[in-house]
């Protein structure tokens, strides 16, 4: 007796499988579909700079769907688009088409510069103000900067917070020249080295064009701020 019983649980757990869990050789393989998913985002965005993580999301198992004579093809639907979380569409084109929709989670990580206390607006930043910590870049919509010469001597146009990510928005050069200011133009030529006077037409920092007028000719000219009260122009 107990020999016929076990035996009969034999045979239903070999059919469990297939009938309990409804996995056939004729099903479409669930793993293959976010596989072609996590593909095609990750082709998407292989430009980015930093470690691109793609997570597609998970399938319901009672799913069943024919299993694709074609290779399947993966797609963004219409408004979705690469970066956080979006939505990818996998279609079969084969001989019994169908069309899924998976939510796949993208990340980029890459180092961006943070405040390393609070700091107050119109404060000149310094390289102890700054760190570069690890962040999700496809979440900052704001920009970001990743090397501190690209905000040593801004300042704040806001106050920070500990830990805040510093973006370009938030920065401004400090101005070195202003408006109606008395300046100095000196053009350069090989072996040569002119000044002239000029009154600068707008304010200016480092790096920055403005334009001048020429105190000796009322011309107006543009040059590039290289110092307080000095700007380099072309002759």
């Amino acid at each position: 007796m107990y020999f016929f019983y076990y035996l009969f649980w034999f045979f239903l757990l070999a059919l469990l499988p297939s009938y309990g869990l409804g996995l056939t050789k004729d099903n479409q393989s669930l793993a293959e579909i976010q596989e072609v998913a996590h593909n095609f985002v990750l082709k998407q965005v292989s430009s980015l700079p930093g470690n691109i993580e793609v997570t597609p999301g998970s399938l319901d198992r009672r799913l069943r769907l024919p299993k694709c004579s074609h290779p399947l093809k993966a797609f963004f639907p219409s408004g979705s688009r690469p970066g956080g979380n979006t939505t990818v569409g996998v279609r079969c084109t084969g001989e019994t088409p169908w069309t899924v929709y998976l939510s796949v989670k993208m990340a980029v990580y890459g180092k961006v510069l943070v405040a390393t206390h609070s700091i107050s607006s119109g404060f000149p930043l310094n390289l102890a103000d700054m760190r570069l910590e690890r962040r999700d870049l496809s979440e900052l919509r704001q920009g970001y900067l990743n090397e501190p010469a690209q905000a040593v001597g801004k300042r704040l146009k806001r106050p920070v917070g500990l830990g805040a990510i510093i973006t370009p928005g938030m920065l401004e050069t400090p101005k070195l020249i202003r408006r109606g200011q008395q300046v100095i133009l000196m053009a350069k030529v090989p072996g040569l080295r002119v000044n002239m006077k000029g009154q600068a037409l707008e304010d200016a920092g480092a790096g920055e064009h403005i334009r001048v007028r020429n105190t000796s000719s009322q011309r107006i000219v543009e040059g590039t701020v290289t110092a307080a009260g000095l700007v380099q122009v072309q002759m």
